[in-house]
């Protein structure tokens, strides 16, 4: 492995482990439906990411970049949408483990893809990691790693899902978790939009 990959890896490694909206969506949806019913979640997480890492080489990183109101509004229109989702699902009520995901929520492949141009950790993960690789031309092995980093570390979010499922079959213990799911995600956008 070249060295020059190394900081990229670790930029991967700590952004896509690190809790945030897209780790809350894969969780839910491991806890709904199994790791395996998460990977469609994660593959909508990994496609909106490389779309992402497209735009970036085309030139709307540098854009934003070049642009700090325009980054501010992009950041707060994000945040301001991670924070409704978060609130969305804090204040849903009824608990039942049934019940399909919040309509706030994204749940699907598409919708978690489209997702990916809201989520500002998204666009800050792909756009720093950018900046790590010494040169655009190594876009190809830049979304590989994000390909395969990024899917590993969402699976370990998906295992924990899955594995809180049996606990989260109780409407109590299911009403809690989607609450403390709402306020982690509500936070997170915060964190994103002050930092």
């Amino acid at each position: 492995m070249s060295d020059s990959l190394i900081p990229a890896i670790g930029i991967l490694f700590a952004a896509a482990i690190t809790p945030g909206p897209n780790n809350m969506i894969v969780m839910q949806a491991g806890a709904r439906g199994g790791a395996a019913a998460a990977s469609a979640v994660i593959f909508g997480v990994v496609s909106g990411s490389l779309v992402l890492l497209t735009l970036v080489w085309l030139g709307v990183g540098a854009a934003l970049r070049a642009s700090p109101n325009l980054q501010l509004a992009v950041s707060i229109a994000g945040g301001a949408y991670l924070a409704w989702l978060g609130v969305s699902l804090m204040l849903r009520g009824s608990g039942n483990p049934s019940d399909s995901p919040p309509p706030a929520l994204p749940s699907t492949m598409l919708g978690v893809a489209g997702f990916q141009l809201l989520n500002p950790k998204a666009w800050l993960l792909v756009t720093a990691t950018a900046a790590a690789m010494p040169r655009m031309s190594g876009v190809a092995t830049l979304a590989i790693l994000i390909a395969v980093v990024t899917t590993l570390c969402l699976l370990a979010w998906a295992v924990a899902g899955a594995a809180s499922s049996r606990v989260l079959g109780r409407k109590s213990a299911r009403l809690w978790f989607d609450r403390a799911m709402g306020a982690l995600l509500a936070v997170s956008a915060l964190t994103l939009v002050a930092g």
